[in-house]
């Protein structure tokens, strides 16, 4: 398990994506149904996938301010081609996030998400960018485990890593 939190800033290139829509779900389990919808429709052969074996959830970022109650389970691809019924496309616009790994148990993966926002409510230079449209994202890694395959009560430990759009505070200027 890891020790340390560490935030940092890292330029995200944009991106394409085939994604699922999901809410909330009491169970938790909403990005796994998605995933195997997702990938019912979309399977982790297809052509048009880029290269890296992750997944990702994305998180509309103007929902951080109220409740986050809608996500997509997604795979990013070169190009959309045809895209199947229940498939929605996204378009990542990339650019400056704020990013933290995420690498144990529920417990140390809540102490994570309270310090990216604790790092971004204290950064003299960046806020979370929030518009409508921009999407944060978890990166879920395939290999050596796929945790949208186990049932979120059974993960002994979270392995992803987040990455929030930021922009420059406007400090009134």
């Amino acid at each position: 398990m890891q020790k340390t939190i560490a935030v940092e800033l890292v330029e995200v290139a944009p991106f394409k994506a085939l994604a699922v829509r999901t809410g909330m779900t009491p169970d938790k389990n909403g990005t796994r149904v998605a995933w195997n919808k997702l990938t019912a429709q979309v399977p982790l052969k297809d052509e048009r996938l880029t290269d890296g074996p992750s997944a990702y959830v994305f998180i509309p970022q103007d929902q951080w301010s109220k409740q986050v109650d809608t996500l997509w389970v997604g795979l990013a691809v070169r190009e959309f081609g045809d895209v199947p019924d229940g498939i929605e496309t996204l378009e990542v616009g990339g650019g400056l996030c704020a990013s933290a790994r995420v690498y144990g148990n529920e417990v140390h993966m809540w102490h994570v998400y309270d310090a990216i926002f604790a790092w971004l409510d204290q950064s003299p230079d960046y806020e979370l960018d929030r518009r409508e449209g921009v999407f944060g994202m978890e990166t879920v890694p395939l290999e050596p485990l796929n945790a949208l395959t186990i049932p979120y009560t059974e993960i002994e430990t979270f392995d992803f890593t987040m990455l929030y759009p930021v922009r420059k505070k406007s400090n009134g200027a």
